[in-house]
């Protein structure tokens, strides 16, 4: 994991690079997704620097109203040179972005201020090991719906894909899928507890391979394959969505949620 004035310096570039590019927004509600790369022999130590220290800096921050959620996240499978581990962290409104780096470094320095000096010398040595990162995307939440009794979830279905027209998967996203998706989880028709829509803010342009992310939330692995469906689905017309991803997604991927703090800056070990 980074230091606190690496992960500041890391912070102010995407900070910098999300104003420089930033487009057509339906809202702001904004957050990050931090990828990784870690090989296995470290992830009991990262797992171990995020609960104990991380995850207290975004509780600390989110009870201030400077982030509105934090989560650490492993992958599900895959190709061994795909990210494994994914950092899900909120901040809401333009303003907490353009603050992000200094709202971690805060909570940083109010964390390790309740530690004794012995204990702050041995966490500065856990922190100050290599972060494995391999990406940084900004983006910015355009729908969500959810189950009526959702608190959480444990595992998450990320869908990417490249669109060709934003604005217009935007509006299809909100009028076909969520619609159909929001009535499919108050009839009790699918376990899926949680649907959200996103678009990329930074970075944007040919240069990547995807655009637009959808996501699906479960509580079983299980119910993350196959859609949680309780009998096989009526799906709406998706012909235009499909269109304008090229068929299909760019790719999906599973991922269990280790550890999260929630909007009120509560922490949960999932």
């Amino acid at each position: 994991i980074l230091t606190i004035n690496q992960y500041q310096m890391k912070i102010n570039i995407f900070t910098t690079l999300l104003f420089m590019m930033a487009g057509f927004a339906y809202s702001q509600n904004y957050y990050m997704y931090d990828f990784r790369n870690v090989p296995s022999d470290e992830i009991s130590v990262m797992i171990e620097n995020e609960e104990h220290f991380w995850s207290k800096v975004a509780q600390d921050q989110i009870k201030k109203g400077n982030m509105t959620g934090w989560a650490m996240l492993q992958r599900m499978g895959g190709s061994a040179d795909e990210p494994n581990v994914l950092f899900y962290i909120g901040a809401g409104s333009k303003k907490n972005i353009d603050q992000l780096g200094k709202s971690f470094g805060e909570g940083s320095q109010n964390v390790m201020s309740q530690m004794s000096d012995a204990a702050a010398v041995f966490v500065n040595r856990a922190l100050n090991i290599d972060s494995r990162r391999v990406g940084q995307v900004f983006l910015n939440r355009v729908h969500t719906e959810f189950d009526s009794d959702w608190d959480h979830h444990n595992f998450v279905k990320t869908n990417f894909s490249n669109v060709t027209d934003i604005n217009k998967m935007n509006d299809l996203q909100g009028k076909v899928w969520g619609k159909f998706i929001k009535k499919m989880m108050a009839k009790n028709e699918t376990t899926q507890k949680l649907w959200s829509a996103s678009n990329v803010v930074s970075p944007r342009g040919s240069g990547y391979n995807w655009n637009y992310l959808t996501i699906d939330t479960y509580m079983t692995y299980g119910d993350a394959l196959d859609g949680g469906w309780k009998s096989s689905p009526k799906i709406p017309n998706l012909s235009e969505i499909n269109s304008l991803m090229g068929g299909q997604f760019y790719k999906q991927v599973m991922w269990k949620v280790v550890m999260s703090v929630n909007s009120k800056g509560e922490f949960k070990k999932h």
